[in-house]
């Protein structure tokens, strides 16, 4: 099982956001940054990875492959890839935050690829991923 939750922070002020979840994971983003420069870096998006399993497997090591879209980049693919240690269940963030954001836009499309040692175990994409 493979489950993605992402969250665009784009603002700079939790108070405006209307929702208390939402402003309470602005609030956890922006812990530690201070002044405006280190605030409009951790602007940007934030995919929390959970995966859990195949059982039989938990001495594999797990390497996530994350491609992405943006909007500023065209049709250009940027890539981003984790590793993390072997065990059934697990979790991981990938950002792309700071300059890579600020740069390249938003996301526009994005595709998960969960790996196994060598082996694809499963994927996950958004809507607007080919």
């Amino acid at each position: 099982m493979l489950h993605v939750r992402q969250f665009h922070l784009r603002v700079l002020e939790p108070e405006t956001a209307g929702v208390d979840s939402i402003r309470a994971d602005i609030q956890k983003r922006f812990h530690g940054a201070v002044s405006e420069e280190e605030k409009r870096n951790r602007l940007g998006h934030y995919y929390t990875i959970k995966w859990d399993g195949p059982e039989g497997r938990e001495n594999e090591a797990v390497r996530l492959v994350f491609q992405c879209r943006q909007a500023a980049t065209g049709s250009k693919v940027h890539q981003m890839e984790v590793k993390a240690p072997a065990g059934r269940k697990g979790h991981s963030e990938l950002q792309l935050i700071g300059p890579a954001y600020l740069e390249g836009g938003r996301v526009l499309a994005w595709h998960l690829s969960f790996y196994r040692g060598t082996e694809l175990i499963d994927t996950r994409q958004s809507y607007l991923w080919e």
